[in-house]
C-alpha cells in the first residue's frame, strides 16, 4: 500500500505537468497559404520616382498560433527570378548579377527566430533572418493577424537598406540613381 504522504506528492505532481501542457486549441497550428490571394511585395525609388514591384513566387510555411507565440515560426522562400516591377528595362536588369544575381542565388529566404507581441499591444513583431543573395541580416518586422475561424489573414512590412545585401554593386552601390532603403511587404491569407 502506498503511503498516503507520497500518493498526494505524486497527485501534486501529475496535477503540475498537466498545468505546463498546452491547453487544446492554443497551440500554434500550421497553416497552409493561398498563393493566389497572397502578395509579397517591393517598393523603391530610381531617379527620385517610387516604383512597385512583386515577386510572383514564393513558399511560406507558417506555424501560429496568439496563445503559443514560442511554438510559432514563419519561413518564406523566394524565388528572385520571379520578380517583376512593370518597366522592361528595370525587369531586364534587375536579375543581373549587380542586382538579384539570380544566377548564382536563384532564392532568398526568411526564417523567424522568435514572435513577440508589439510593445504597443497591437500586433506581433517578427524578429528574422533575412537572406538575399546569400547575405544574412537580422531583421524586426512588425505585423498584424487576424484569424476568422479557419482562415487568417496576415499583413506587414519591413524598410531594409539593400546594399547590406550587396543588392545594386558597383557603379549602383551608391543612391544617385537607385535609392537605398527598400521597403518589402507581404499579405498572407492562409487557412489551418
Amino acid at each position: 500500500m502506498i503511503p498516503r504522504s507520497v500518493s498526494r506528492l505524486f497527485a501534486l505532481a501529475l496535477f503540475a505537468s498537466l498545468g505546463a501542457l498546452p491547453k487544446p486549441g492554443f497551440a500554434a497550428e500550421t497553416w497552409t497559404a493561398d498563393a493566389a490571394a497572397s502578395r509579397l511585395t517591393f517598393q523603391g525609388t530610381q531617379m527620385g520616382a517610387t516604383f512597385d514591384g512583386r515577386f510572383q513566387a514564393f513558399t511560406p510555411q507558417i506555424t501560429f498560433s496568439p496563445d503559443d507565440l514560442a511554438g510559432s515560426a514563419v519561413a518564406v522562400t523566394i524565388d528572385m527570378a520571379s520578380a517583376v516591377t512593370g518597366s522592361p528595362d528595370r525587369d531586364g536588369e534587375i536579375g543581373k548579377p549587380a542586382w538579384f544575381d539570380v544566377a548564382a542565388h536563384p532564392t532568398a529566404g526568411f526564417v523567424t527566430t522568435a514572435i513577440t507581441p508589439a510593445a504597443e499591444g497591437k500586433g506581433y513583431v517578427g524578429k528574422a533572418d533575412l537572406t538575399i543573395r546569400g547575405i544574412t541580416k537580422a531583421v524586426e518586422v512588425p505585423f498584424t493577424v487576424t484569424i476568422d475561424g479557419a482562415k487568417a489573414v496576415a499583413e506587414g512590412q519591413v524598410t531594409v537598406d539593400r546594399t547590406d545585401f550587396s543588392v545594386g554593386t558597383g557603379e549602383w552601390a551608391s543612391d544617385s540613381a537607385v535609392g537605398r532603403k527598400v521597403t518589402i511587404a507581404f499579405h498572407i491569407e492562409a487557412t489551418r
